[in-house]
Parts: C-alpha cells; sequence; structure tokens
C-alpha cells in the first residue's frame, strides 16, 4: 500500500517538476570557446605545463570534444593568447557539490542552519515588536 501523506505526495510532485526541468546545453562553438579561454588561464608566461595540459585533455573530454580537437584547440589558444579572454573559475564548488545538501559538510550544514535560524528568529521579533 502506498503511503498518502502530504509528505510523500509534495515529494513525488517535486521529483516529477525537477524531471521535467532542462539545463541549456552548450553548442559545439560554445564549448570550444570556454576550452580555448581555460587554456590561456593555464598558460604561465605562455607555456602550458605538462600537468595542467592534461588535466585539460581530461576536461575536453567531459566536454565531449575529441582529442586530436582538443590538441588543436590548445594549439590555437596558445598562438592567440592576446587575443583570448582567460576562463577562470574563482571557487572549486561544481554545480553538484552546490545543489546536493547531503554532499555539504556536517560543519556547513550546522552553519547554514544557524543562519536560517537567526535570520527567522529576526523576522518574527520585527513582526511581534516591530
Amino acid at each position: 500500500m502506498r503511503d498518502r501523506t502530504p509528505h510523500a505526495a509534495s515529494t513525488a510532485t517535486i521529483a516529477a517538476r525537477s524531471a521535467q526541468v532542462s539545463v541549456p546545453a552548450l553548442n559545439a562553438d560554445d564549448k570550444r570557446q570556454v576550452f580555448k579561454g581555460m587554456v590561456v588561464a593555464e598558460l604561465e608566461s605562455g607555456f602550458l605545463r605538462y600537468s595542467r595540459r592534461e588535466r585539460l585533455m581530461r576536461y575536453a573530454e567531459k566536454l565531449r570534444i575529441p582529442e586530436f580537437e582538443a590538441a588543436l584547440l590548445i594549439a590555437e589558444a596558445q598562438f592567440y593568447s592576446d587575443e583570448i579572454d582567460p576562463v577562470r573559475f574563482d571557487s572549486l564548488a561544481t554545480l553538484d557539490s552546490v545543489t546536493r545538501p547531503e554532499a555539504w559538510s556536517v560543519s556547513m550544514r550546522l552553519v547554514l542552519a544557524a543562519g536560517v535560524a537567526t535570520f527567522l528568529d529576526v523576522l518574527i521579533i520585527l513582526w511581534l515588536f516591530g
């Protein structure tokens, strides 16, 4: 027998809605531009270290850029590095780590809970005495 509690129904509704949301994918040209910007950001005085090149090649694989094309894009980015804007990521957070609360550390969860509780307390005090 299925659980007919409101919580179970709302969870099923939320899951169905989130399955319908589509994330726009990058087209091939956008992927190439981002990849070349990443290459320029990794250059040190015009040189690309082997370890960074390997990391870029793994990222190109995730972007579904073929290995040969990625090597050509790296060469092109090195040659035109003064004309390409570097792409930098300021944080190590990924979309998965930010959108999945179960992946957050315990201390992060406690800080978030304390912040929400403080905010709600301030709202209640303002509502009662404001």
